[in-house]
């Protein structure tokens, strides 16, 4: 049987290593190798599903680690029966070691989009609400003065979204985010106030009636409601609470604005989004914009960036960004 040196325990005491010497060890000896074997040990949770993903053996990458913690004085794994689970500074670590690794793809794609004739490109993450007019705006601004610079938008769930902005898989985020889910570590520039607004299709009956329709007779008419388990969801239903209503009982939920706006085509019915899409929507004679109070008070578009120095394509597309949304306020 072979055997692999045992990675240190939680109650092991730090190794004797100044912090002059460890900073040196990160700086000038710390490699592509050492950064791997801690993602490896990080995602797979024990050294040997670690020399798996590897495609190494345990002993290799238990001495790998051992290199580590030598050069640092500190543990950065403890063992908790088979698995590991990574103390502070490991964690650190590993979090230095995604955005190293996110860079180098990054300059992969960069090498690729030269190759291509690119002269750049922008990795962009957004919810959908900035999808209808303020993102779409800056782009074609954008390309203008760039044309061969790649922009690329990623729409994943949010959370997602911010992992990869913080693991340098992004360059920003455009997204709304409720007041108690505010990211304190990063920098964020207020695009848009975003008031809620009652749309109905401009096909429905009730779109063509002169004066006020009331909220009982709408409460009515199918609608376009929120996701379930959503903060949208929440003060939609509340709002309803607070009218002595009863909540619609023909309804389509969906959190998605892009197929709230082709529903709106395709059949009568009504919801409530924000005002600078609403705009877009009955520009192209989509839908109609009632003249009720329907605010929510959700949070406004807002955009998110590392707390660092940003290169000149990103200042600039912020810049176009801020330009759109302004833009859209007015117009609204």
């Amino acid at each position: 049987m072979v055997m692999t040196p045992p990675c240190a325990s939680i109650a092991e005491p730090p190794l004797a290593v100044s912090p002059e010497q460890a900073e040196s060890f990160v700086m000038r000896r710390m490699s592509l190798r050492h950064l791997r074997v801690l993602l490896a040990l990080s995602e797979a949770g024990s050294l040997s599903a670690a020399a798996d993903v590897l495609h190494v053996t345990q002993p290799a990458v238990s001495k790998t680690l051992a290199e580590i913690e030598q050069g640092l004085g500190q543990t950065l794994f403890a063992r908790r029966g088979r698995s590991l689970r990574a103390t502070a500074l490991g964690r650190r670590l590993v979090l230095l070691a995604r955005k190293l690794e996110a860079g180098l793809a990054r300059g992969g794609e960069d090498v690729a989009s030269m190759v291509r004739g690119a002269s750049g490109e922008l990795l962009i993450g957004s919810t959908n609400v900035a999808l209808a007019q303020v993102l779409p705006d800056a782009m074609a601004a954008m390309k203008a003065e760039y044309p061969c610079v790649t922009l690329s938008v990623r729409t994943h769930a949010l959370s997602e979204l911010f992992a990869e902005l913080r693991s340098g898989r992004l360059d920003m985020v455009i997204a709304r985010v409720p007041p108690d889910e505010l990211p304190t570590d990063l920098e964020s520039l207020c695009l848009i106030e975003q008031p809620e607004v009652l749309v109905i299709s401009a096909q429905h009956p009730l779109a063509k009636v002169r004066g006020r329709v009331s909220w009982e007779t709408l409460s009515e008419q199918a609608w376009i409601w929120h996701l379930p388990h959503t903060r949208s969801r929440a003060l939609q239903d509340r709002r309803w609470q607070q009218m002595g209503l009863p909540l619609p009982r023909n309804v389509i939920e969906t959190g998605d604005l892009i197929l709230t706006l082709n529903l709106l085509r395709r059949m009568p019915c009504v919801t409530i989004m924000p005002m600078h899409v609403a705009r877009v929507a009955a520009q192209f004679g989509v839908a109609v914009i009632l003249p009720l109070e329907a605010s929510l008070g959700l949070a406004d578009l807002t955009l998110w960036h590392l707390r660092e120095p940003q290169g000149e394509l990103v200042e600039r597309f912020k810049q176009l960004l801020h330009l759109a949304a302004q833009q859209a306020a007015h117009q609204a």
